[in-house]
């Protein structure tokens, strides 16, 4: 198999738009890898963060299982996360540095590919760009799946692009792949337009399927570790019988093509326009809005789709457009949580990072077209790579303005706080929802040793009967009870469970919303029937005690713009706004005011 078929239709020579840079020769991967590694240094952090981040790093670093489908290569970085504490770094930041480290390799390992399709200025450009944007600063850099999965599709890209392309290492690296994360299967395209014979014939085809299928199902081998040491800290479902472990590889608890336990039925439009627009403003730096957005898309691809390159073997330029539709079109069209909320906008961009990652050849091809139409000389070429260079810078600083990890302590001090919300020194049991909460309690509680007698429930999870088993290891007199307001109702009848303090995160549902509750700090204190003769001087005093043991709060200009510590830190004034409102309709306006200014510079703003 040659790199050029002869029946291709051949580019005009490029003409570059920095001869300096083509001068260079590896030296531009040397500075880009330079930026990114500096860049991920910047972002980091040192608190725990939303999203599912809490969870990897207690795991990483203290061993269990996962949510589905299991994500078995990060327990694999745990390693050097755990030999990062070993040496005195924060929990945090050790488990988010070897994440960061794969999302930083895998930009520099397609850059010898890129240049080799374009050459050096629009190979540098193209991921300099992309890989400042920001769901890729903010997502990657952090204690997640993301990083690692942008390396291992990277590896399947660079793999499909040897020549001749060897389908049982190209299968065995898409295996391996779709073991960290389910979503490489939008790389099958990748793969099978890679490995695809030329010229055709059905026993070459049999003897390339075989190859690549066999080493795709060894690839998938290290799931079955997941039956191994799944005894850590925190473990989400069963993995040690087949069946179990079948059905948290397939997400059984989610269902098996959806993504959340949340179900919605969102416009399959809104989807689209989402995906669209992240792209478009990663490619534009975020200076295109509106319909320039779009624009800027489509651009891209009318130069991209002219023909395929004469540097790139056809079967593997048209499967790479057939991964880039799949992931921009077909994937989110099957999403299940709605985009136009601030929360499912946030949890569905972190699946945008594979198609960006995909779309950086296409951007490098574009680019590198748009170069050859430039007129000759110097002034102009010079003028384009100033223009690169402030693209990047300002993709970069939009992308810190939005908010990195390293900025974000809020989620970490909202479950610090709300495990000091409980009076020491008893035990206690807090219910609530989202994986906000959950994960990053969990974070505090087995690696930091936070509070270990406070009980926290996640209500959604209390169906499942492996989560309620994992609850009873913990604590085995809680009832084996399925709901969270059933579960009150029985401990409340327990003569030893009785007087067991019960708060509520959130307000997760409408037979929660008929519980008695009080505020207390950032909680809600449910009142048992044998003791709810709480009078307000208590009730103020309790509040006013809860406050003083969380220390300072940050003002509101403090705390990052995502929506989860947006909603969490809502929390801290949700209680303190009622009070002052009973206290005020209840004609006891100096006790509301003398509330707000015991507060003082404490009192969050309203939201």
């Amino acid at each position: 198999m040659t790199a050029v078929d002869a029946d291709a239709t051949t580019d005009p020579p490029p003409r570059s738009a920095s001869p300096i840079i083509d001068g260079l020769g590896r030296w531009p991967w040397y500075v880009l890898g330079a930026t990114l590694l500096g860049l991920a240094a910047l972002s980091v952090p040192e608190s725990v963060q939303a999203g599912d981040a809490g969870e990897m790093a207690t795991v990483m670093l203290e061993g269990g299982v996962p949510h589905p489908s299991g994500y078995p290569w990060m327990r694999v970085l745990g390693l050097p996360a755990s030999g990062l504490v070993a040496l005195g770094m924060e929990p945090a930041r050790a488990a988010a540095w070897p994440c960061a480290l794969a999302g930083v390799v895998a930009w520099l390992l397609l850059w010898p590919m890129l240049v080799r399709w374009t050459g050096r200025p629009p190979a540098t450009f193209a991921i300099a760009l992309l890989a400042t944007a920001s769901p890729v600063l903010l997502h990657v850099n952090d204690a997640e799946v993301w990083g690692l999965h942008l390396l291992a599709s990277a590896v399947v890209l660079r793999v499909a692009d040897r020549d001749p392309v060897r389908p049982w290492q190209l299968g065995l690296c898409f295996g391996l792949a779709l073991s960290h994360h389910l979503s490489a299967a939008l790389l099958l395209p990748v793969v099978v337009g890679a490995a695809w014979p030329r010229p055709f014939g059905w026993r070459r085809l049999g003897r390339v399927a075989a190859q690549g299928i066999g080493a795709g199902l060894a690839g998938l081998l290290p799931l079955a570790t997941l039956a191994l040491g799944s005894g850590g800290a925190w473990r989400w479902g069963d993995t040690q019988s087949l069946s179990g472990l079948a059905r948290h590889v397939l997400r059984a608890d989610y269902g098996v093509f959806e993504l959340s336990l949340h179900q919605t039925d969102p416009l399959v439009l809104d989807q689209w326009t989402r995906v669209v627009d992240t792209v478009g403003t990663a490619m534009g730096a975020g200076l295109p809005t509106g319909p320039m957005v779009g624009a800027m898309v489509l651009g891209v691809v009318a130069l991209a789709a002219l023909r395929c390159p004469t540097t790139v073997r056809p079967g593997l330029w048209w499967g790479l457009w057939g991964s880039v539709l799949a992931s921009t079109l077909a994937f989110p069209a099957a999403h299940n949580i709605d985009p136009t909320r601030p929360f499912g906008a946030w949890i569905l961009e972190r699946f945008d990072l594979l198609t960006l990652l995909l779309w950086t050849p296409l951007l490098a091809v574009a680019t590198a077209r748009l170069l050859a139409r430039v007129p000759a000389g110097r002034l102009v070429p010079a003028a384009l790579t100033v223009a690169a260079m402030v693209l990047v810078a300002t993709q970069t600083a939009r992308s810190f303005a939005r908010g990195v990890p390293s900025t974000d302590d809020g989620v970490e001090r909202y479950a610090r706080d709300l495990l000091q919300t409980p009076a020491p020194g008893q035990r206690a049991v807090v219910i609530g929802t989202d994986d906000h909460r959950l994960f990053p309690i969990v974070f505090m509680q087995h690696v930091r040793g936070a509070s270990p007698d406070t009980l926290y429930i996640d209500a959604s999870l209390l169906s499942q009967p492996w989560y309620r088993a994992h609850l009873r290891e913990h604590w085995p007199a809680l009832p084996d009870v399925d709901k969270p307001v059933a579960l009150i109702a029985t401990m409340w009848r327990d003569p030893a469970l009785r007087d067991t303090p019960i708060y509520l995160a959130n307000v997760f549902s409408r037979p929660a919303m008929q519980l008695p509750i009080l505020p207390q700090g950032l909680l809600w204190r449910v009142l048992p029937p044998h003791d709810r003769d709480v009078g307000p001087s208590q009730v103020l005093a309790d509040h006013l005690a809860t406050l003083a043991r969380y220390g300072p709060l940050p003002n509101a200009g403090s705390w990052p713009s995502h929506p989860w510590t947006a909603d969490l830190h809502a929390a801290y004034n949700e209680g303190t706004a009622q009070l002052v409102t009973a206290l005020r309709d209840a004609g006891r306006e100096l006790d509301a005011r003398a509330l707000l200014d015991t507060l003082g510079d404490r009192r969050p703003p309203s939201r």
